[in-house]
């Protein structure tokens, strides 16, 4: 960025502030959003402070957010809901000048799998459920650039706020603009299994057993396995790679308290944009040159179609979902999907959304409260946020929100992964196994 537009930056912030009144109370939150010149398409910066960074290649369509003015925390059974009103209440006091619009990215958000689950393991420190309000937040897309700077009412009128602003705006800028340093690839080795193997495809066993003698259909289980490297990982190179490899895909990163996030997913929880829905429907995973059969459709893919439609229909003016599903080709990977569309009802929001659609049987199982019961009872390992989500929101209430998948804890050289499968009375529990190494390789691959 150039000196001259750096200085009309500064000198259109110190403007907006000197027209702003004192004694406005009410403000909890004061945002400023001012175009910026055409910028590339930003990299994924390595900070060390809270930073979210998202992304739609395919879509030209990028978020990169740092700092942190506020935050929501909730953790239970209504937590979607008094984030949702915490939200809404925030909404009252937060006032927005410059190019802002009701339909542009204000926060962003996470959640856990489990709406109860205290975060442990390296999952340790984290909120189980979050609303974060970023310092600065750059909003890319193939029309425009826009930045905007929010501040709280105790350090709006601090004679050194736009010196912290500029500051922060250099340095992501200084980041954004500068790719990630390529490094040759080294061999990882997997320091720590859970579960082990054996005992894995013996869970899978049971599950299958489980759901052939009960009213289970469907349950859905998981891995995590850790690996370490000769040098600590990048999330900057690790966001790099995966854009290029995976551009179809939404693409994730997240650092808060400390823990550094990295996720890939191919699956859209549900995005709503001027009342308009779109949601993904993806059950059923082979390699990139076999065909899934007819069972796989019919017991892993068609539980998610019709659960989703029993959820959005009373939630939506019209409801489109395809007749047949559809293939989603990726890197290696073939997912099985139907993409749903549907306009919703005037007072329904991106978060009542979530609340009614998690977990869908993608990430649980069939009928819900079978397979929750029986992941409590037989399932041992702690999702944390993996299954749960990630999105952002906009001060309307609209937003993307996806499924939290394909994902990596980064720490120093070590770094922890997780994949899934859906198990149904017809899973054969070795390639079970070989579905969730497939998936595990989206991420071990570009480490």
């Amino acid at each position: 960025m150039s000196d001259i537009t750096f200085q009309q930056l500064r000198m259109q912030l110190s403007r907006v502030l000197d027209s702003l009144s004192s004694d406005n109370a009410d403000a909890r939150l004061t945002s400023i959003t001012l175009k910026l010149a055409r910028q590339s398409f930003p990299a994924m910066p390595d900070t060390a402070s809270t930073c979210f960074y998202w992304a739609r290649p395919q879509e030209q369509r990028s978020l990169l957010a740092t700092g942190e003015v506020m935050r929501l925390e909730q953790q239970g059974v209504g937590r979607f809901d008094h984030l949702q009103q915490q939200f809404d209440q925030l909404q009252h006091h937060w006032r927005y000048i410059g190019d802002h619009h009701p339909e542009d990215p204000v926060a962003f958000f996470c959640y856990a799998f489990n709406p109860d689950e205290h975060m442990s393991g390296w999952w340790s420190g984290l909120p189980n459920s979050c609303v974060i309000v970023p310092q600065l937040l750059l909003d890319y897309t193939c029309d425009g650039c826009y930045i905007t700077f929010t501040a709280d009412a105790e350090s709006l009128y601090s004679a050194t706020l736009i010196d912290q602003w500029m500051q922060a705006f250099t340095a992501m800028m200084n980041a954004v603009q500068s790719p990630a340093d390529s490094c040759e690839a080294e061999p990882l080795q997997r320091s720590e299994v859970f579960p082990r193997d054996h005992q894995w495809i013996a869970r899978v066993e049971q599950a299958v057993a489980d759901i052939r003698r009960s009213d289970l259909n469907k349950v859905v289980l998981s891995r995590r396995i850790r690996v370490e490297g000769k040098s600590d990982f990048s999330a900057a190179q690790l966001m790099a790679r995966l854009i290029q490899r995976y551009p179809g895909c939404t693409l994730f990163a997240a650092r808060v308290d400390g823990v550094m996030l990295v996720a890939a997913t191919p699956e859209r929880l549900v995005s709503l944009h001027q009342g308009k829905l779109k949601c993904d429907a993806m059950a059923g995973t082979v390699a990139a040159d076999e065909t899934p059969d007819a069972r796989m459709v019919k017991y892993e893919h068609l539980p998610v179609v019709h659960t989703i439609e029993q959820i959005l229909a009373p939630l939506c003016e019209q409801l489109d979902i395809p007749d047949k599903p559809q293939l989603l080709q990726l890197h290696g990977l073939q997912h099985i999907w139907t993409p749903i569309h549907a306009r919703v009802e005037s007072d329904v929001t991106l978060l009542k959304l979530v609340a009614a659609l998690h977990p869908t049987p993608a990430v649980s199982g069939a009928p819900d409260h079978v397979a929750r019961e029986w992941l409590m009872q037989n399932d041992d390992h702690q999702r944390g946020w993996y299954c749960g989500g990630f999105g952002w929101m906009s001060s309307g209430g609209e937003g993307h929100a996806s499924v939290m998948l394909r994902c990596a804890l980064l720490q120093g050289n070590r770094a922890e992964l997780f994949a899934g499968a859906g198990i149904t009375a017809y899973s054969d529990p070795h390639s079970e196994f070989l579905e969730t190494e497939l998936k595990l390789q989206t991420i071990l691959d570009l480490l």
